[in-house]
């Protein structure tokens, strides 16, 4: 793709081009849980810990409640999601200020 550049021309050729904001986020209101699950669940010990927890729900082979295993697992992706989305909000904060700095614009 070639990209034409006009020198002295109106301004009504600035809309071509994409604008510059930065974005660093990872994820959106709309695609948190489900990629957030996606990037849990490709850590191959949270497969682990999840085939585990399934073979706990069969009553024949457990000795233990279900619900003391699901309740440690269950906390360990909250906790883990809840940092995910501090750290994207923190993004979302730091790409804001440095689209609302002030530049120069050289023509």
């Amino acid at each position: 793709m070639k990209r034409y550049v006009y020198i002295d021309d109106d301004e009504s050729s600035h809309d071509l081009y994409c604008d510059n904001r930065i974005s660093n986020r990872k994820y959106t209101l709309l695609n948190f849980l489900p990629k957030n699950l996606w990037e849990q669940f490709s850590r191959f010990m949270n497969q682990y810990f999840l085939l585990i927890t399934y073979l706990l729900l069969w009553p024949l082979i457990t000795p233990v409640n279900p619900a003391s295993k699901w309740g440690p697992l269950i906390f360990i992706f909250a906790v883990s999601a809840s940092k995910e989305a501090w750290d994207d909000y923190n993004r979302y904060l730091s790409d804001k200020k440095a689209n609302q700095k002030e530049v120069w614009v050289v023509r």
